[in-house]
């Protein structure tokens, strides 16, 4: 092994020109030139892939010969650094796979340049990334079950990097690791990386990748808090912080002006931010404070309508909305993205096993602390829970694709009414009104989301509007872009906002009976969500792409002079 001053070099070049800290001082004295041994093997690798000089074939020559030695049956001096990886291998009892699947990953990098879905990409990066995470826990001792959320976290940065130099793998290398059918769908050419500024096409696409690496970063989230060793919790809660904040700097800023990095200062608050998260996490009663903070900044960037209506509440009230709506906006987020199927049936069975451990009083993600915390404290009911991944699972199976009436308000009650009866409970009512009104409101809500986002939808192959609404108007069957052209289909929009008009007529009758002042918040986002509808039908149902809004000062006077009525 080499001299400490020869570590030290190496780690320090490293961490200047990654994304995360290379074997940094959190760590254990003992992992750490072993980690540098480990690093400059996977460095030196990934450089013979990269290098546009060199032919594909002298390429893999050179990977392969990486590789015989690496399992001893190669001694040619040149080949030191892979003889220096199986001798570290060898004192520390970790396994070689780790280095083997970065060697077919970059094996793979010399031949395929281009990746058609999503679920493609994570498989090449669960060779190309993964395996660091991997190399740590093992080398720390920590048990295999961390490979999940440790190749989470190992992912995204991967797809991070990708983003970053988007520009520079097209025109140096010919590669584009964002999946084809994200451009597809955009209606933008891979050639639109060449360019010096990102259209809006090419935007479409960047945000469409940053929100499916989100949901790694959620799925990442459990790491710091199950690791074991403080140390490697302390490092993967920094790298967490450090992921976060780049996927928040490439929404903002264009990766083709200018490669996207993160400054010194940017650098030190993520330190500071994740080793504050990753102490908080570890110590019994400030525990919960971490959580609340990822909850609240999950909700102040999601852009809500029901923003101001939570944040006026008093804190317990307003922690516990945020909870619930955090939780509502991570598991509709499944449906949303652009997954295969069994992907997403993985993650919604992921948010079911985090709500039996939220009724157990051991949640693993920031998500589920704070929506544990609500529960206790309001008595949230479990069936109201398990509706809303129920309403998602309806999204994800194809359900909700034209379905029947009675389909419909199924959906509605599970997505948006459960959402009401939750909300009712933290309000401190228990009526048969509060319950009726609360139903009644959730579903006049969900059937105005679905007027307001129909020529969305219908992009994504989906049609909410019920097939006998459909038929009665004449319209034809058919795919959602050729339903939402029929002649007919105007007269069958102003049927379901009539529908949704009635139901915010019943929410107000029920929510009318009930004394007090405590459902304000709940008659602030009637009000704001009628005036959408209202707005929608003066615009018409013939200009579907056009979305009236209700702004953020309008809403902010509706949720005040609500609240002081």
């Amino acid at each position: 092994m080499r001299d400490a001053t020869e570590i030290e070099a190496a780690l320090d070049r490293a961490a200047a020109e990654e994304n995360f800290p290379v074997g940094s001082l959190l760590l254990p004295a003992e992992c750490r030139p072993h980690i540098a041994v480990f690093y400059r093997f996977a460095r030196t690798a990934d450089d013979i892939a990269d290098d546009p000089a060199l032919p594909a074939q002298e390429k893999r020559a050179h990977l392969d010969r990486l590789r015989a030695a690496l399992l001893g049956n190669d001694p040619e001096p040149a080949l030191d650094v892979a003889h220096r990886m199986r001798r570290s291998l060898d004192e520390t009892g970790v396994t070689a796979r780790h280095c083997l699947d970065l060697l077919a990953a970059f094996r793979q990098d010399t031949a395929k340049t281009r990746y058609a879905r999503w679920d493609e990409l994570l498989d090449y990066c669960d060779r190309s990334a993964a395996p660091v995470g991997r190399y740590l826990i093992d080398l720390h001792g920590e048990s295999a079950t961390l490979y999940e959320p440790s190749d989470a976290l190992c992912n995204a940065l991967q797809i991070l990097n990708h983003l970053q130099d988007c520009s520079t793998d097209y025109r140096r290398l010919g590669r584009v690791y964002i999946p084809s059918r994200f451009f597809d769908e955009a209606g933008v050419g891979v050639e639109a990386l060449a360019e010096r500024h990102s259209g809006p096409g090419l935007r479409r696409v960047f945000d469409r990748t940053l929100d499916a690496v989100d949901l790694l970063l959620r799925d990442a989230s459990a790491l710091p808090r199950s690791v074991r060793n403080r140390r490697l919790a302390l490092e993967a809660s920094v790298i967490l912080a450090i992921a976060e904040r780049l996927s928040a700097a490439l929404r903002s800023r264009d990766p083709l002006a200018r490669r996207v990095r993160l400054g010194r200062g940017a650098y030190a608050a993520c330190f500071a931010k994740g080793i504050w998260r990753g102490l908080s996490a570890r110590r019994g009663g400030a525990a919960a404070v971490a959580p609340r903070a990822d909850v609240r900044s999950l909700v102040a960037r999601s852009g809500t309508s029901f923003y101001w209506a939570m944040r006026l509440l008093p804190r317990q009230q307003r922690e516990a909305m945020f909870a619930i709506y955090a939780f509502c906006r991570s598991v509709d987020d499944v449906a949303d993205g652009d997954l295969p199927t069994v992907e997403k049936r993985r993650l919604l069975s992921g948010w079911r096993a985090e709500l039996d451990r939220v009724i157990d009083g051991t949640p693993q993600t920031a998500v589920g602390m704070a929506l544990a915390s609500a529960r206790t404290r309001y008595s949230l009911r479990r069936e109201d829970l398990e509706a809303i991944v129920d309403g998602v699972e309806m999204d994800v199976s194809g359900e909700t694709r034209v379905p029947d009436t009675a389909t419909l308000e199924l959906y509605c009650a599970r997505v948006a009414g459960a959402v009401g009866l939750l909300s009712m409970a933290v309000f401190g009512e228990h009526s048969a009104d509060a319950r009726r009104g609360a139903l009644a409101l959730g579903q006049a809500m969900q059937l105005t989301n679905i007027l307001r986002d129909v020529a969305e939808d219908a992009a994504r192959d989906r049609l909410y509007l019920p097939r006998e609404i459909l038929q009665r108007h004449g319209v034809a069957a058919g795919r959602p872009l050729e339903i939402i052209e029929d002649p007919g289909f105007a007269e069958a929009c102003a049927a379901l906002a009539a529908l949704a008009e009635s139901r915010f007529a019943e929410a107000e009758r029920a929510l009318g009976a009930c004394p007090g002042r405590r459902l304000w918040p709940a008659r602030a986002m009637m009000a704001i969500y009628r005036l959408l509808l209202h707005r929608l039908t003066e615009r018409g149902w013939a200009r579907l792409s056009e979305r009236p809004k209700v702004g953020p000062a309008r809403k902010l006077w509706i949720t005040l002079r609500t609240k002081l009525a």
